[in-house]
């Protein structure tokens, strides 16, 4: 080796001895350490962070019904994949912190200084990289040390905007907003400062022009240089122009977050005039397109989404810029470009959202037919998009709803609730009102029914032979053209499919997935959800198939055989099969016409009630009145009538209540035709009964038989309208026994308790006694004089109420407690009664109410069943009073039942 190689080696080995020292600030170590650190550590690890967000954000399946963030992160499973690049990030750059950081020190917190210019970029990625990972804690405490160690550093503003940006992210929006609202002041100062430094290079050009020709001496220009240095050491740092657009987007996301829509069209629309990427603008359009849509401006709407076109966005996102812009009002050249859109291969996936474009633009345009049937073609096509396959039903349900359609209504109403996802707007809503609609649905369907059948059954048996005959020819037709259809639009889904080959890479496309299109194929052939696939449901006629259809009795070939199974399904139904099911009998044209009036009423009821359509009422009560049968629904249907033309028509009004009284004179009906007061009079007397009986109830309390005999007496043969009759009959038994040891004298008011109350309380009740009379012990209790009762009795004992609520109150027992209180506090506030909540068996939960006596405890029960106010159906929920220490037992047994008997025989 020469002198000259090994003097050059020896120099660099010392170059580099020397700048790998971390504890000198020279030029040699801030230039090696400062290199090392940008481009060894940094630079790998933006490039890892990078390229993680990039393949993130080309895999993300973005959803373009809800608003779009302003910038997409990675939910909690997503992130995990990001994991091995973001924990290398982070790791190389706390490698650099630690080998290049000048000075070195042990506790960075405890260091006053740094000479290496680039470390603080490294802490900005760590930061930057726990953002990402969902390390949200860890992102600020990392990003609030280079706030308080860079304090005059740009570094210092990006540290507080993702700060800002992670405060967002869990929900701190008053210290996401204080912080943002800094960096709106240090924007400020910034565009003041540069506006300041213009102006004073300007009068320092004038100046050295003016001095043109003059040379400065050596000392002076070094003089220079020092001072300059020093003013630029001592210069105050500056917002950055690098990140004006990230903090513009950042105070626009935290304005969605609060649902300021407003403040974030303003925010967007300075971000776009930072935007430099098209990418960037292209989203920033997208979003401010979708935000004055939401506001109204559909102008403005329609402006963004022209511009996301003219931006390099991806696909999913042009083409719903396109189709939201045919939203906003469609013109013959936005219809032809739809029209072209649908005859593209490659937008074969999107066929669903394009028909429901087209159908919006026919119903604005007043074209109803034609928007309702673009509207079942998307349906349709949603194969595996059900949130738009939900969006098409729920249109064609508030369009039939609108047209008073309500049986179409429901049924696209529950086809909705069948197939939109959970997070699905209003989805609650539209599964409410298909479930109230069904009632209605229940109601006329079974009215058609009923109806079809008694025409059919009319009919000569020739007719019904001919009838028959045309309506099997007619169903083979519509099934012949259901399976054309359907394998038209087979055909139609495997063209696209081969041509999707052509163009796309792979056997990867949409179209090519055979598990996605026989999916889509079979819920094709379920076109309503869950129900079977057939043509026309809404039509008339398709009540007189349904009700003809075949019973099976006795043994099924088709369980036996499959072959014979698939045979007859395909033949159909014989016309003795179609027949067989006509009510012939008088039996049984008197149950299909109860039946009929029934659903009629019921229908009736529905239409005036709950959806306030009067004149549809009208003709369901009025076809009653029509069929001429004698039926208990002839009254009711007439007083409907009565009241529903009360105000609208006298002479109607007067026909009904001339046929009420006429034909009905006893009912509460005419009563009340005679007397516009009976209801209230009567309600008045139910009260004033009520009062009575429970002065009757208190006497037999304090052991005052005899009134109490006497008092029952007169009510059992003079009030049988008396809704407490049953009551008084049992408590004369009760009060007779008392008086006599032969108990055999109960028997005969027992007897007529149970003969003249079937399947009330008082009735069970009483056979409970008599069984007791006759055996010597209850029926329904297993005798066992052995066994000790848990329970005790104790006269005069303190006694809690427990509430055991029902099902919809367990889902929130603290506001069934405080339900309670509020009752309490208005009906016994002088009792001065205390509520609680506490744990039976594993997971129900009871209310406790403390503490009352006997008297006072069922006064309190009767009141709580009365009452809806504060309650609702709470006041329907199992109530008891029970002591202290029997309450103890019962929690620890869990044997309710026993104590329920316990509590019929001593309270």
């Amino acid at each position: 080796m020469s002198f000259r190689s090994l003097y050059i080696i020896s120099s660099c080995t010392l170059f580099l001895i020397v700048a790998c020292s971390t504890e000198k600030n020279t030029l040699i170590n801030r230039t090696y350490h400062g290199t090392t650190a940008r481009y060894n550590g940094l630079f790998n690890a933006n490039e890892l962070l990078n390229q993680a967000m990039t393949t993130y954000k080309n895999s993300i399946k973005e959803d373009y019904y809800e608003i779009l963030p302003v910038t997409p992160l990675p939910s909690e499973e997503e992130v995990v994949g990001m994991y091995p690049a973001i924990d290398t990030a982070i790791a190389k750059c706390t490698k650099v912190i630690s080998r290049h950081s000048m000075p070195t020190a042990e506790v960075p917190s405890k260091k006053k200084m740094e000479y290496n210019h680039w470390i603080d970029e490294n802490w900005l990625a760590i930061g930057r990289a726990s953002y990402f990972r969902r390390d949200y804690d860890g992102a600020i405490k990392n990003f609030e040390f280079i706030r308080k160690f860079f304090n005059n550093d740009p570094s210092n503003f990006e540290a507080t905007l993702w700060i800002a940006k992670a405060q967002i992210e869990i929900k701190e929006y008053s210290n996401a907003q204080i912080n943002l609202d800094l960096l709106d002041l240090a924007v400020e100062e910034a565009e003041a400062a540069n506006s300041s430094k213009a102006l004073d290079k300007l009068q320092f050009w004038k100046k050295d022009k003016a001095e043109n020709g003059k040379k400065m001496t050596k000392a002076a220009k070094k003089r220079a240089k020092k001072k300059k240095k020093a003013e630029k050491e001592e210069e105050k740092a500056l917002f950055p122009k690098s990140i004006r657009l990230e903090f513009e987007k950042t105070k626009a996301a935290l304005a969605l977050a609060k649902n300021d829509q407003e403040n974030a069209v303003k925010y967007l629309e300075e971000a776009l005039k930072h935007a430099k990427k098209s990418g960037d603008k292209a989203r920033i359009h997208f979003i401010l397109a979708q935000l004055n849509g939401k506001i109204g401006d559909t102008g403005k709407a329609k402006y963004h989404y022209t511009k996301v076109l003219k931006y390099n966005a991806p696909f999913e996102m042009n083409f719903t810029a396109r189709i939201n812009r045919a939203f906003m009002g469609g013109d013959d050249k936005i219809k032809k470009q739809l029209q072209k859109m649908l005859r593209d291969e490659k937008n074969a996936e999107f066929k669903d959202q394009i028909y429901y474009a087209l159908a919006d633009i026919s119903i604005q345009e007043g074209d109803k037919p034609k928007g309702i049937e673009y509207f079942h073609k998307s349906a349709f096509y949603s194969t595996t998009n059900t949130r738009q396959k939900g969006k098409a039903y729920e249109r064609l349900g508030d369009l039939s709803f609108a047209d008073k359609d309500y049986v179409s209504a429901q049924k696209y109403y529950d086809s909705c609730g069948k197939v939109i996802p959970e997070n699905y707007p209003n989805g609650e809503a539209i599964k409410n009102k298909a479930i109230k609609l069904q009632d209605l649905v229940t109601a006329v369907e079974t009215a058609n029914y009923e109806d079809s059948v008694q025409r059919i059954a009319a009919m000569s048996p020739g007719e019904q032979e001919k009838f028959a005959e045309n309506l099997i020819k007619k169903m083979r037709e519509d099934e012949e053209l259901k399976k054309r259809r359907e394998a038209e639009k087979l055909k139609e889904l495997q063209n696209q499919s081969l041509a999707n080959q052509d163009q796309l890479t792979g056997n990867k496309s949409y179209w090519n997935n055979s598990k996605t299109r026989s999916s889509g194929f079979d819920e094709f052939r379920k076109q309503w959800g869950q129900r079977e696939n057939e043509d026309n449901w809404r039509r008339s006629d398709k009540i007189v198939v349904v009700a003809l259809q075949p019973v099976n009795t006795g043994e099924d070939s088709t369980k036996t055989n499959p072959e014979n199974a698939k045979t007859a399904k395909e033949a159909g139904p014989t016309v003795e099969e179609l027949l067989a099911n006509l009510p012939s009998s008088d039996s049984a044209i008197a149950k299909s016409n109860e039946r009929l009036l029934a659903a009629l009423y019921d229908a009736g009821i529905i239409y005036q009630d709950q959806l306030n359509e009067k004149q549809l009422a009208t003709t369901q009560f009025e076809k009653i009145l029509s069929k001429q049968v004698q039926s208990k629904y002839n009254l009711m249907a007439s007083y409907q009538l009565y009241k529903l033309f009360e105000t609208t028509n006298a002479d109607k009004a007067a026909e009904q209540k001339n046929f009420i009284l006429a034909n009905y004179p006893n009912s509460d009906y005419a009563n009340y035709m005679r007397d516009p007061d009976f209801f209230l009079k009567r309600k008045e007397r139910e009260k004033i009964n009520e009062q009575e009986y429970l002065k009757i109830l208190d006497r037999y309390n304090r052991g005052l038989y005899y009134p109490v005999i006497s008092k029952a007496d007169d009510v059992i043969a003079n009030e049988r309208e008396n809704l407490y009759r049953s009551k008084y009959m049992l408590l004369k038994a009760l009060a007779t026994g008392q008086l006599n040891t032969d108990k055999q004298m109960l028997v005969p008011i027992l007897d007529q308790v149970v003969a003249e109350y079937p399947g009330s309380p008082e009735e069970a009740r009483a056979k409970e006694m008599l069984g007791i009379i006759k055996n010597g012990y209850s029926a329904n209790i297993e005798a066992d004089f052995n066994k000790p009762t848990l329970y005790n009795y104790v006269e005069n004992e303190e006694l809690w109420v427990v509430i055991f609520p029902g099902e919809k109150e367990q889902k929130n027992i603290g506001l069934a407690k405080s339900n309670v209180s509020d009752f309490n506090k208005e009906f016994f506030g002088k009792s001065r009664l205390t509520t609680d909540s506490k744990v039976y068996g594993n997971d129900q939960g009871v209310i406790v109410v403390k503490t009352f006596n006997e008297k006072d405890a069922a006064t309190y029960i009767r009141q709580f069943k009365k009452t809806k106010k504060h309650l609702g159906d709470m006041q329907n929920a199992k109530v008891i009073f029970i002591s202290k220490e029997n309450l103890k037992v019962l929690f620890e047994t869990k044997k309710l039942e026993e104590y329920e008997n316990f509590f019929l025989e001593f309270y």
